[in-house]
């Protein structure tokens, strides 16, 4: 029997495999409440011969800024409500923010950066994270309680009322507590007390109204409500007033902080 081979003959392909290309950035980064970051992307610094085309940071569907193969930026922020800008040197491509909006940080915002080139296309993405914090705290003490007002919150908060060292919860006063959320994210806490009774009327003890935040299970925001009338304060020890003798402010701040540093030693 014989046999008849057939050879079918394919036409050879070369494949060249592309070198690939590749982009750094930090996979989150955290945002201090009102202060500048930047989330930085650079190209692999052992790629040789790399060509940038087009270099781009985005947020969602949302291009915020580019760079071309001429170094020329683009910047978009008409829909975007932080304030930033866009840096670039030497394949590094910088999205710098002013201040960083709660609505515009988390879990669910990722910024991406992407990379078209001879070598090329590659993209990354980064977490921007906002730290717990308070801005600031008003506070006024009426004929029926004091009440004060955490502004600037976020994520989220508690606030507990102290007479002198002691908790308010013991049922001689009521605390009323509203929350809401302002177009940027940032949460206002209200509260106040109600006096039930009339030694707290009469008393020349200062209240302390402290925001404990939800986030770390500590308070992140302090002041004292006195019998000046209305103050401001901010953070966890300051204070200012516009009204009053000086002598006076400056002996109610002592006051204050000696009682601040005493109630802090009792909670820790």
């Amino acid at each position: 029997m014989e046999y008849t081979v057939l050879f079918c003959l394919l036409p050879v392909f070369t494949l060249t495999m592309q070198e690939s290309v590749r982009l750094e950035v930090s996979p989150r980064v955290t945002a201090e409440c009102g202060k500048p970051v930047s989330l930085h992307c650079n190209t692999s610094s052992h790629q040789h011969g790399l060509s940038v085309k087009r270099m781009e940071w985005s947020q969602g569907n949302m291009s915020l800024c580019s760079v071309d193969s001429q170094e020329t930026m683009t910047t978009l922020q008409i829909h975007f409500q932080s304030d930033f800008r866009c840096q670039y040197k030497d394949g590094r491509l910088s999205l710098v923010f002013q201040t960083v909006l709660p609505l515009e940080s988390g879990n669910s915002k990722r910024y991406m950066c992407k990379l078209h080139s001879n070598k090329g296309v590659a993209h990354n993405y980064t977490r921007l994270q906002l730290q717990e914090c308070c801005g600031t705290v008003d506070t006024v003490l009426k004929h029926n309680g004091p009440s004060c007002t955490f502004n600037h919150v976020y994520p989220d908060g508690d606030v507990h009322w102290f007479y002198g060292s002691r908790n308010v919860s013991d049922g001689s006063v009521t605390q009323h507590t509203a929350k809401s959320v302002d177009n940027h994210g940032w949460m206002i806490i209200h509260s106040w007390l109600t006096f039930n009774g009339t030694q707290e009327r009469g008393s020349h003890k200062p209240y302390n109204c402290s925001l404990k935040g939800s986030t770390s299970g500590k308070y992140i925001a302090s002041t004292f409500v006195l019998k000046h009338g209305h103050q401001a304060s901010r953070g966890a020890t300051g204070y200012s007033t516009s009204d009053g003798n000086r002598v006076r402010q400056q002996k109610a701040v002592k006051i204050a902080l000696a009682i601040l540093v005493s109630l802090i030693g009792m909670l820790k």
